[in-house]
């Protein structure tokens, strides 16, 4: 208290009086920098205030921007996936039905062979009457005999020997042509 009644003395004293004896001009200059300062204290709230919300104004748009160039990327995606997949299946489809339709005709082609054997072997041994016809079917039977005791095979054996070779053969060929087919149709 006693240094609030000091400090009162001081001001009503020394200090009134030298405030009093400073001009009035100066009291406006210092008025005018105080209002200055305040209004640029203002001014830089108001330009600090104005950045925040331009700033979030601005990550908005860029936002909705993002999302938006995301949503069309995710769909051209999906367009892209769906037509590869749709593409990736046609071919699996055609490569299967050319393998089954290329093994059927090998079937259809060694069935021929079989038969055509089947017929000359039936005309070589029926190409003489009789007697002459036993002779014949004899030395085809020998024949066939001579072919096993030089180590080569029967025409059936070769033929089957022949028609699982070409099978392999139509698989991996299929193979081949759906790898091929499968990377063009892949996306680049």
């Amino acid at each position: 208290m006693i240094a609030a009644a000091g400090i009162w003395a001081f001001m009503r004293g020394p200090l009134l009086g030298f405030l009093r004896g400073v001009p009035r001009e100066v009291w406006y200059a210092i008025a005018a920098a105080v209002a200055l300062a305040l209004v640029w204290h203002w001014h830089t709230g108001q330009v600090e205030v104005a950045f925040n919300d331009g700033g979030a104004a601005q990550a908005e748009a860029d936002g909705a921007v993002v999302a938006q160039a995301t949503a069309r990327a995710e769909a051209m995606q999906r367009q892209v996936i769906a037509s590869t997949v749709a593409k990736q299946f046609t071919i699996t489809k055609g490569t299967d039905d050319a393998l089954v339709a290329r093994n059927a005709q090998l079937v259809r082609d060694y069935a021929d062979l079989r038969m055509r054997w089947a017929a000359y072997r039936a005309d070589q041994r029926g190409a003489s009457e009789g007697a002459a016809g036993a002779a014949a079917n004899a030395a085809s039977i020998a024949g066939d005999a001579a072919c096993k005791a030089k180590g080569w095979v029967d025409i059936d054996t070769a033929a089957a020997a022949a028609e699982a070779a070409d099978v392999a053969t139509a698989r991996d060929d299929a193979w081949r042509a759906w790898w091929v087919a499968q990377v063009a149709a892949w996306p680049q």
